[in-house]
């Protein structure tokens, strides 16, 4: 059977459903007529069968009923047999020799019984796949009975055959020289069919190695297994190796390897195909390998075939879904060649198991069209694997490129390129290197560079870097210190990469310049840490190493004493000299006190005129020395400017450390008020810190106030009170109260304003209350329109230092804007001792906000000095008569001349007034006999938060 076969009992089970044909009985034939001109006949149309017992002789068979001239190809049982019967009337005049030739070498028994016209046995042969090949007539790959027939001569043959598989029997009769023709043709046709898969073989054999492809492989193995299948399946292998007994184990195993090496190559030519698809794939091999062993022949061509059927259908699908769409000649050359496979395939196997004998021309021309199948799939691999290859060659070529790319940027490239061993010998360098390090070029780069780290200014740092490279496989950006080739110092910014080439391990690196960069670095680190214009350490150093020293002390269990030094009198040399004088004075007197700590502590500036030493360890003991040292040498100094003289003194506060500083601003806060209380002491000395002492403690609690203050207006711990004015001449018309302030306190208590404004004045942050109070209270007056329709006046405190604030005043101007409060409704207060103190910066402020329309009082009036005298040029609009005067006005006739003098010159000036602290009716009467406007104090009303705001009450 030729290769059409290899397929035909693979593909197609659809087909090869079968019916059985009841078996009819006919009258016997006629005998085939023999003439000299018989070439070749045919027999299948001129032969009986009967399905008999296996048992049965001939001699029963002969006597049998029931022969019919149709073919069942039905499996026969396990005990039947099947007889073919036909017979020859040789009308020659000479003897000729005939050959019956049984054109199905898988059958397993077949014995062939020739009989005279007398029914006598002339010749009987016993072959099959399963007797031994040396039992056959001829060694040949079908089954070929002689035949020899005198003249005029008639015979019958009777053929028994028993066989597990489908009962298909091609019969032929041969001349003796029309066989050996056809049996050249034949030969030949294997041959070429042989010749064409081997040549496949081989030469995908060869190339996959030369090119490794997997896919060159797995199709050299699948036209091994096809051409070992094609050879099975036409006695090729029974005939060379006596193994028909087997053929069907041979075909079943054959067929699996051709589905399992199918897959790789169909895996290995389209993309991507998921792995649950080559499961199934290699599943199909697999499953045929296991289950064949177990069936027979007919079962194993019926499993075969399902398998192949299924298996070339996916190819099939999987090759039109998962195609590379960028080689579409490959692709159509796959698909079409197994288009062609598996049409030709599934026609062959119906018409084999249906029984169809088919014309030798038929087997012709349907091995050449599954030929041509697998030759255009051969191409297809070809053009695939050339595709693959022009990529790989484009890609080679972009990479050429791209390596000359970056030859030439490696050559021409700024910063210094190289390549080195592990241990240091340089590779390859870049002319940016060699210019870098002092050579002239690579060559002597190379020569007198025996290992890297002659590059190093320290070679040790080589080492470090490696660890790093190692533990990380690189380093970006590390500055190092290096050595040219004329021994000059500079530094290099270097990045380093291990990288891999085979076995061997390489530091490719880049080199450049940074001396410019590293320098400037140096001078702004230094600049960072050390004052502009002393050249000792600045007060963020100086806190950082107060830190250091305050751990260390905690560690060490040592001692640490801090100084904190305020001169004295540079604030008169500033003001008379100017601050080049001021800044001369303070280079001069820094280094006057470098020399006397020099090598015992750390000195360093705090601010414009305060410096600070840190002493630690033993240094701590001499601390009281030095700082006598430090007094006697700033007493004694002059300074000279210009032909005049100054003295100068240092005020100096010491503080030991102790466990309860925990920070650097703790200790430094304690040391500044020790240097305060030795100024308020009377300056150029020395005050030595102590918890105990009560000067100590009235700083300390006025520092903590001031931290107070400084989270109540971070966090608006303030509350706005209000407290009443009662008019004591008219009636009065709308609202008229004074706004004051609350703090709440850490633990959520009322705190007043005497207990903290001292302080706030004192360390300057009364004009940011002030513009707390100023805007809240806009804001309050803002929410609420109806209140503000009858609001008649609101009185509103300032400090002295916000008269003098250029940002006050502009947040006033926008508060009014901002939240369109009318002027005059807004009288600001302002105390008579302040206004007298900065009397020019208080008439400013007043002329910018009367002109806008508001209104001013002095609050406090009387208790100042030459008090009347001020009085009459500051533009107020009220006057508040000071406490003092009111609260024992009616047992005190001094106090009451007091208040009648300031409202008659009030009433002078055309100014209302206004009386404080009146703590009861008594007194309320008796200043609106006085001619009083106003009454403000407890017997009115007490001050009340203005969230809660209440009209006032009508006194009877």
């Amino acid at each position: 059977m030729d290769l059409v076969r290899v397929f035909s009992l693979a593909v197609c089970i659809a087909f090869a459903a079968l019916s059985s044909h009841a078996w009819a009985d006919v009258a016997d034939k006629k005998p085939i007529r023999l003439e000299q001109s018989t070439q070749h006949l045919e027999l299948h149309s001129y032969s009986e069968v009967l399905l008999t017992n296996k048992r049965s002789q001939l001699s029963q068979v002969q006597a049998m009923q029931g022969w019919t001239t149709n073919w069942n190809t039905a499996p026969m049982g396990e005990n039947q047999a099947m007889w073919v019967r036909f017979s020859f009337e040789h009308i020659d005049n000479k003897r000729n020799n005939y050959f019956v030739v049984v054109g199905n070498p898988s059958i397993n028994f077949l014995d062939a019984y020739i009989l005279d016209e007398k029914n006598r046995i002339l010749e009987s042969y016993l072959v099959g796949a399963k007797r031994e090949i040396t039992q056959r007539p001829f060694s040949h790959r079908n089954f070929v009975l002689p035949l020899t027939l005198d003249e005029n001569q008639l015979v019958s043959v009777y053929l028994r055959i028993r066989d597990d598989g489908p009962s298909t029997v091609a019969l032929d009769l041969w001349s003796e020289n029309a066989l050996i023709a056809e049996e050249q043709f034949r030969l030949a046709f294997i041959g070429v069919i042989s010749g064409a898969l081997a040549i496949l073989f081989f030469y995908f054999l060869i190339t996959y190695v030369i090119l490794r492809s997997p896919t060159r492989f797995w199709f050299a193995i699948a036209n091994a297994s096809l051409l070992m299948l094609f050879l099975n399946i036409n006695g090729v292998v029974t005939q060379l190796t006596g193994l028909g007994a087997y053929s069907a184990h041979i075909s079943s195993l054959l067929i699996a390897i051709t589905i399992f090496t199918a897959a790789k190559v169909s895996h290995n030519l389209l993309v991507a195909v998921p792995i649950y698809w080559r499961f199934i794939s290699y599943m199909m091999a697999i499953a045929l390998v296991v289950v064949a062993p177990t069936l027979n022949s007919y079962w194993q061509i019926i499993v075969a075939s399902a398998l192949t059927a299924a298996a070339v259908l996916l190819h099939l699908l999987l090759a039109l879904i998962y195609h590379h769409r960028e080689h579409p000649l490959a692709n159509r050359l796959y698909i079409f060649g197994w288009l062609i496979i598996s049409a030709i395939s599934m026609l062959n196997v119906s018409l084999y198991l249906s029984g169809a004998v088919l014309p030798v021309d038929y087997d012709l021309i349907s091995s050449f069209l599954v030929m041509t199948g697998v030759l255009l799939i051969a191409v297809a691999i070809e053009s695939h694997e050339q595709n693959i290859i022009r990529v790989q060659h484009t890609h080679q070529q972009t990479a050429l490129a791209d390596l000359r790319q970056f030859y030439d940027l490696f050559k021409n490239s700024a910063e210094g390129l190289y390549t080195s061993t592990i241990d240091g010998k340089l590779v390859t360098t870049n002319p940016a290197m060699c210019q870098l390090f002092g050579f002239e070029n690579e060559a002597q780069m190379l020569a007198e560079v025996q290992d890297t780290s002659q590059l190093y200014a320290n070679p040790q740092q080589r080492d470090g870097l490696l660890n790093e490279i190692f533990d990380k496989g690189m380093v970006l950006g590390r500055e190092i210190k290096g050595i040219r080739r004329d021994a000059s110092e500079f530094w290099f910014c270097i990045s380093v990469q291990l990288t891999r080439n085979g076995d061997d391990e390489f530091f490719f690196g880049s080199i450049f310049d940074v001396t410019e960069k590293k320098q400037s670095s140096i001078s702004l680190e230094y600049l960072a840490t050390h004052d502009s214009l002393t050249g000792v350490y600045n007060r963020r150093e100086f806190e950082q190493k107060l830190r250091d020293g305050i751990r260390r002390a905690k560690q060490l269990k040592q001692d640490l004493t801090l100084l904190y030094m305020d001169l004295d009198q540079f604030k008169v040399v500033n003001d008379t000299c100017g601050h080049k004088a001021g800044d001369v004075l303070i280079k001069q007197l820094s280094q006057i006190l470098s020399d006397v700590v020099a090598g015992k502590g750390v000195l360093a500036r705090l601010g414009g005129d305060e410096f600070g030493v840190i002493l630690e360890a033993e240094n701590t003991k001499s601390a009281h020395l030095l700082a006598s040292q430090v007094l006697n040498v700033v007493k004694e100094f002059r300074f000279v400017w210009e032909n005049r003289m100054f003295t100068t003194g240092i005020s100096i506060g010491l503080v030991d450390w102790h466990d309860g500083a925990e920070t650097p601003e703790q200790l430094m806060s304690m040391a500044d008020g020790a240097c305060y209380v030795a100024k308020e002491q009377g300056r150029n000395r020395l005050h030595v810190y102590s918890a105990s002492d009560h000067k100590m403690q009235r700083y300390e609690s006025e520092l903590k106030w001031v931290s107070q203050i400084n989270q109540a207006l971070e966090n608006d711990h303030f509350v706005l009170y209000y407290q009443h004015y009662y008019p004591l001449s008219k009636v009065n018309d709308g609202y008229h109260y004074e706004i004051l302030l609350r703090m709440v306190g850490p633990d959520g208590e009322i705190v007043p304003p005497a207990a903290f404004l001292p302080s706030a004045e004192r360390y300057g942050l009364t004009a940011q209350i002030d513009k707390w109070v100023i805007q809240n209270t806009f804001k309050w007056l803002s929410s609420k329109p109806a209140h503000l329709a009858k609001l008649e006046r609101c009185n509103i405190n300032l400090s002295g230092h916000s008269l003098a604030d250029n940002d006050l005043k502009m947040h006033l101007l926008s508060g009014f804007e901002k939240y369109n409060i009318p002027h005059h409704k807004i009288c600001f207060e302002i105390t008579e001792s302040m206004a007298i103190v900065k009397m020019e910066e208080t008439l400013r402020f007043i002329n910018t906000f009367r002109k806008l329309g508001c209104t001013f009082a002095l609050d406090d009036f009387g208790s100042g000095f030459s008090s009347y005298s001020y009085l009459k040029n500051l533009p107020v609009n009220c006057v508040k008569i000071d406490g003092s005067f009111v609260r024992d006005l009616l047992i005190d006739p001094v106090d009451m001349a007091m208040v009648c003098s300031i409202k008659d010159v009030a009433k002078a000036m055309s100014m209302t007034t206004v009386a404080e602290f009146v703590e009861s009716k008594e007194i309320m009467v008796e200043l609106g006999k006085i001619g009083v406007d106003f009454a403000q104090g407890y017997g009115v009303a007490k001050p009340a938060p203005l969230e809660n705001f209440v009209p006032c009450k009508t006194i009877n």
